[in-house]
């Protein structure tokens, strides 16, 4: 994907320079640590690309997060869902705040990421490789009356006779303590971990101050005043008061393009065009029939299934690329079997503007019938081809998907994640309860949890070439051979028991 100032319709004017724009550096997920999130009272994942140096431009970074229900697998979906929305300087959405541990009354959230810079150039970056770190600290507040109205529902589904809506929270996510730390090398000189962008002390907008003089140079009344209002904006909006715009904008104003302000937009750069999260709501819209998550113009974007609907001209064509791109694959898939975008002529918008008006389809062999009457399986496959090509083709480019495993046939669900395994580029971290992957994908890609909150997440150890991990999983939660915490164990007899007496026997 090449980057330009304006990508999916959002603005990138004057955040980057057109040089920077042609050696951005491949970011990936190292490792990410949880605090009092959910269930997760401690816990931490680090990725393959976080324990081995994967050279600029090679091998794909995998990540299969496996255990029992309600264990933490949804939450480390979850909290990247809240990166994103931090990173790209997005309102985080309400229900987040639920994920707040009661106790605490905060939770701690912690990313390290890889970036690597191109090499052979005459950018100052060249062949850097460097690791930042992005913690934070979130809390949930009440929501004011005045403010109420800009936490909308998150979506609103509508049908002929009727209107299904989820009202809006009364609390939301607080913000706050985000800290930025890098090491590495840094134009070719190496440093150690230390912080750069710390808005954690009292009373001082960023620290150090040694560091602030690289963003915002020296901290005037003027500039004081800005950063006290995307402050509070930030707080009264649920967002990063570092990549909130506002902040953004002072940074590059003041910053003289400084080697910590490019850090800082490119995660910006990344959280928006390679970061993409698939979660239960959405996979949900596709179980409804009502909607079909797509990547398409720099963005996630959703399609309706169950009906026909508007499209605008400039938008039709890419449409129709996107879905051709999803349907040569498809067919690999599941032969005999394409879909396309049908045109069934315009309309005119309420702003006087014409649309095409269109509806998804499928075909197999000389048989065409609305996408709405394929399968479950089918509408999942087809949403979920999109970010694979993605990641297929595409160094920086990270999925996070929960639940990657629901409606797909298990011989199927390792082809492509073995597809993926030898020959793909990018980032992919998923849940799933299906253990056809345990046998097929490499073992240093996978994790399990644990049913210790206090150390949530783990790696089976000590496992031969010839292990098959499916197996030992199996083994090591019926018997505890070496592991006493990978599960909670059940009992069949208690079970039937459990459902006499709920019964009523």
């Amino acid at each position: 994907m090449k980057p330009s100032r304006y990508i999916g319709g959002l603005s990138m004017k004057n955040l980057f320079t057109d040089e920077h724009l042609d050696n951005l550096p491949t970011i990936r997920l190292a490792k990410i640590a949880l605090k009092n999130f959910k269930s997760v009272k401690n816990g931490e994942i680090v990725l393959n690309c976080g324990k081995k140096y994967i050279p600029y431009g090679t091998k794909p970074d995998i990540l299969g997060l496996y255990g029992q229900n309600g264990s933490g697998k949804t939450a480390l979906i979850e909290a990247i869902s809240i990166l994103k929305h931090l990173l790209s300087g997005r309102s985080v959405p309400c229900e987040y705040a639920d994920c707040i541990d009661v106790e605490s009354g905060f939770s701690t959230l912690s990313f390290t990421f890889d970036f690597q810079y191109p090499e052979g150039n005459n950018y100052p970056t060249n062949n850097d490789i460097r690791n930042v770190v992005y913690s934070f600290k979130i809390k949930r507040d009440v929501v004011s009356d005045d403010v109420a109205e800009d936490f909308a529902p998150m979506f609103v589904i509508e049908s002929d006779d009727e209107e299904f809506s989820y009202s809006a929270p009364k609390e939301q996510v607080i913000v706050y303590d985000e800290v930025l730390k890098v090491s590495g090398t840094m134009c070719g000189k190496k440093c150690t971990l230390k912080p750069f962008c710390d808005t954690s002390k009292p009373d001082i907008y960023i620290a150090p101050a040694t560091k602030a003089k690289h963003l915002l140079g020296d901290l005037d009344e003027s500039k004081r005043i800005q950063l006290g209002i995307a402050k509070e904006k930030a707080k009264s909006k649920s967002k990063s008061f570092i990549f909130i715009r506002n902040t953004l904008d002072l940074f590059n104003q003041y910053s003289n393009y400084s080697i910590f302000y490019q850090i800082l937009v490119e995660l910006y750069m990344w959280a928006h065009f390679y970061l993409f999260v698939v979660d239960s709501k959405s996979t949900g819209l596709i179980r409804l029939n009502f909607m079909l998550p797509v990547f398409a113009n720099g963005k996630m974007q959703v399609v309706p299934i169950g009906k026909r609907f508007p499209v605008r001209p400039e938008a039709f064509e890419d449409m129709k690329k996107n879905f051709a791109s999803i349907s040569l694959v498809l067919t690999q898939i599941v032969p005999g079997l394409s879909i396309d975008v049908a045109d069934y002529g315009t309309t005119m918008l309420k702003d006087g503007k014409t649309a095409q008006i269109v509806e998804l389809i499928a075909k197999r062999g000389n048989l065409t019938i609305p996408l709405r009457s394929e399968s479950d399986g089918v509408r999942k496959i087809i949403s979920t081809l999109n970010l694979l090509i993605l990641v297929y083709n595409q160094h920086s480019m990270t999925v996070a998907y929960d639940e990657f495993d629901a409606g797909i046939f298990e011989y199927l669900l390792g082809e492509i994640l073995q597809v993926i395994q030898n020959s793909g580029k990018g980032q992919f971290i998923f849940t799933s309860h299906n253990m056809r992957p345990l046998e097929v994908l490499n073992k240093e890609f996978i994790w399990f949890t644990t049913t210790d909150p206090h150390m949530r997440y783990t790696k089976l150890a000590g496992l031969g070439e010839t292990n098959n991990l499916r197996r030992v999983y199996y083994r090591e939660i019926a018997l505890h051979e070496h592991y006493d915490n990978l599960y909670s164990e059940t009992k069949r007899n208690q079970i039937i028991s459990a459902m006499r007496k709920a019964g009523g026997e």
